[in-house]
């Protein structure tokens, strides 16, 4: 018997067992999550908030000393349609996922660690699961903020989740 451990990975990644536990510990030791210092802070036991921080390091800040624009992209981009996709399983829709469109507006420099906190509402995944139950499909905006350690927002992204049934 062979074990493959990134298969046992891709399996319980797209698993309605999957532990928020184990979701935390998978993205934090993504790699483009490692190089960018974004790290997962907490992921709640229905998948329906995730909080997230972009480190301020030597390795992600540019020549004015704020964090670059991809990194603060990167962090906000991949969590709505991963958090939308688990309670897809929870709620017995295997789909495939993805972030079809990303608006980000930069409000003031980065300059210290920044903290996304993604939030969906009992209403948001009731609307994505009917929407994926009448048309197959769902298709629809979410918004967050970066807060910088001062409190200040720093960052707004509109982000547009993408999901499909398989």
């Amino acid at each position: 018997m062979t074990i493959n451990p990134a298969k046992y990975i891709l399996k319980r990644y797209h698993s309605a067992n999957l532990k928020p536990i184990e979701l935390k510990c998978m993205l934090n030791l993504w790699l483009p999550f490692l190089f960018n210092r974004i790290h997962i802070e907490y992921v709640s036991d229905n998948f329906s908030a995730i909080d997230v921080r972009l480190k301020h390091t030597f390795w992600n800040r540019n020549p004015n000393k704020a964090i670059w624009g991809g990194s603060i992209f990167s962090a906000a981009d991949p969590f709505f349609p991963i958090m939308l996709k688990q309670n897809g399983l929870l709620h017995g829709y295997a789909t495939d996922f993805f972030t079809k469109a990303t608006e980000v507006k930069y409000i003031k420099p980065a300059r210290t660690d920044i903290i996304f906190k993604f939030r969906l509402s009992n209403e948001d995944v009731d609307i994505a699961m009917k929407a994926l139950i009448k048309n197959g499909k769902y298709d629809g905006w979410h918004e967050v903020e970066g807060i910088n350690e001062n409190g200040a927002v720093c960052i707004r992204a509109r982000i547009q989740s993408y999901l499909r049934l398989r």
